[in-house]
């Protein structure tokens, strides 16, 4: 009975922390608003002394980083290939003809952005990561059970 009683009163009190979102300073604020100003289910989480944005902005999910200064570090969004630069599309249909983009993953940080995109056909996923210049590289393949 003392072990329930210990679990639900730690059980209370994780959910009481998990549910209060942390202080986020206003420099961060100001230039996630000037940056973001579409975003809509913003969710912030502060990691070791940085602060993460998970949200939507035109029905893509993103995620975006800051420093305590509000300098945004770096951003992931999650996306299917209409959202991909033509370029990129062009090259991945010609080189990879008969396979489906399943989901494209866009980091960005700094000056440079790389995209990472889930390809599939009836055997095999294909991960293959691209630049802003078009270049492709199959990173890894896998077969489907």
């Amino acid at each position: 009975m003392k072990k329930l009683i210990i679990l639900t009163c730690l059980f209370a009190a994780l959910s009481a922390t998990a549910s209060n979102p942390p202080e986020v300073n206003e420099k961060v604020l100001k230039a996630f608003g000037e940056t973001f100003m579409k975003a809509t289910e913003v969710v912030w989480h502060e990691v070791q002394n940085l602060y993460e944005a998970s949200f939507k902005q035109s029905e893509i999910i993103s995620r975006a980083i800051y420093d305590q200064d509000g300098n945004l570090l770096r951003t992931t969004r999650y996306y299917s290939q209409e959202n991909l630069p033509i370029n990129i599309l062009t090259k991945l249909q010609k080189r990879y003809a008969g396979k489906s983009v399943y989901g494209v993953t866009e980091l960005s940080s700094g000056e440079e952005v790389s995209y990472h995109i889930t390809m599939q056909d009836e055997k095999n996923w294909y991960i293959i990561k691209a630049d802003n210049w078009g270049g492709l590289e199959l990173e890894k393949k896998y077969r489907k059970a």
